[in-house]
């Protein structure tokens, strides 16, 4: 019985970790989704020449509980800072296009795999020397980003387009 739970609960442990890391990863997907979408919204009611900065506090106030940590409480509840650096940081890519009516914004997010064990085992399987930020279209990153974070991140890429229906004058 000792020999069968020594062999398994590592294996065991390991596949729950996995499941959980890959349920976040979904979840970042799914914000950082939203993320690009909210950034191309709020250009929207904002005057010509205001709409980049609108954009990326969008942005950031979406992508802000991705990466959430614990001095970010305050009495006693979660209230992750848009203007942290670790938020700026991990934003590798922000580029709002412009054409006519047309806004598009394209964002590059770095999110950590935080899981214990999963989170390096999904880096390490993506191979590190095929997929590191040093390329183009790098998907893991083992850069630091301005917090206590040590491990892989992975690059999510999103980009969202709307129409404006009118242009905003002063």
């Amino acid at each position: 019985m000792l020999m069968e739970t020594v062999i398994v609960l590592p294996l065991l442990v390991a596949l729950i970790f996995g499941a959980l890391q890959l349920a976040h990863i979904h979840t970042a997907r799914q914000v950082v989704s939203y993320a690009a979408y909210a950034a191309v919204r709020a250009t929207l009611p904002v005057e010509q020449g205001k709409e980049k900065e609108a954009a990326e506090k969008a942005a950031r106030r979406v992508l802000c509980w991705l990466v959430a940590t614990p001095d970010g409480v305050r009495n006693g509840v979660l209230m992750p800072d848009p203007d942290d650096k670790a938020v700026k940081d991990r934003i590798l890519e922000f580029q709002l296009k412009q054409n006519g009516y047309e806004r598009e914004v394209e964002l590059k997010f770095a999110f950590p795999l935080v899981m214990p064990l999963a989170g390096q085992i999904i880096a390490f399987r993506m191979n590190p020397t095929d997929y590191s930020t040093k390329g183009e279209q790098g998907h893991i990153s083992t850069q630091r980003f301005g917090d206590a974070f040590e491990g892989p991140h992975l690059i999510l890429h999103e980009r969202m387009s709307i129409p404006k229906p009118y242009i905003v004058k002063n």
